[in-house]
């Protein structure tokens, strides 16, 4: 893992926002997130989220937009990954997009962990559109909401744990540690 110093200044002196460039391009961003992820060293996060039309369909064919939300500035304050984040918080290339009996899914793989697919699903729901993100939690697919990095000095992960909701609607996590 890189240093977060170096990181964040290098994005400071990179990066505009992607509230700018969406702005720029006649694209709001996504009002809802399908999940999120932190790190132990500050209240930044990132956030997966899909592009969507007015009737809740994906939009392009890779609809799935990862960007940070930096709450160490200001809530308002978002910003594009680094190319040199892209192994650690991106996507892999593909993001199938499926219709279902429900609305919409778009699978997609964390470059981190490929072997766990995601899908993020979209419906109408009471006249607005709702995201979920789902996963296997524990033994079953579960509704993924936070994924929680701890970090330790100077650039190793001690654990990730998966912060979800069973079909049940009970609480539910998974602690991933590296052998």
């Amino acid at each position: 893992m890189l240093p977060e110093s170096g990181l964040r200044n290098l994005a400071a002196v990179a990066l505009t926002t992607v509230a700018t460039q969406a702005a720029a391009a006649g694209t709001p961003l996504p009002a809802q997130s399908a999940f999120f992820l932190t790190r132990s060293e500050n209240r930044n996060q990132v956030h997966y989220a899909l592009r969507l039309d007015e009737a809740c369909r994906p939009v392009g064919t890779r609809p799935v937009q990862v960007y940070w939300r930096m709450l160490e500035r200001g809530a308002s304050e978002v910003e594009e990954l680094l190319d040199i984040e892209q192994p650690v918080y991106g996507l892999e290339d593909s993001q199938p997009v499926d219709a279902t009996a429900e609305g919409w899914r778009v699978r997609v793989r964390l470059r981190a962990f490929p072997s766990r697919p995601i899908d993020i699903t979209t419906a109408r729901v009471d006249g607005r559109c709702q995201v979920q993100a789902w996963t296997k939690l524990g033994n079953s697919a579960s509704r993924l909401e936070h994924v929680f990095v701890k970090t330790s000095w100077p650039f190793s992960v001690d654990f990730v744990r998966l912060d979800g909701v069973s079909p049940e609607g009970q609480p539910v996590h998974e602690l991933i540690r590296q052998p």
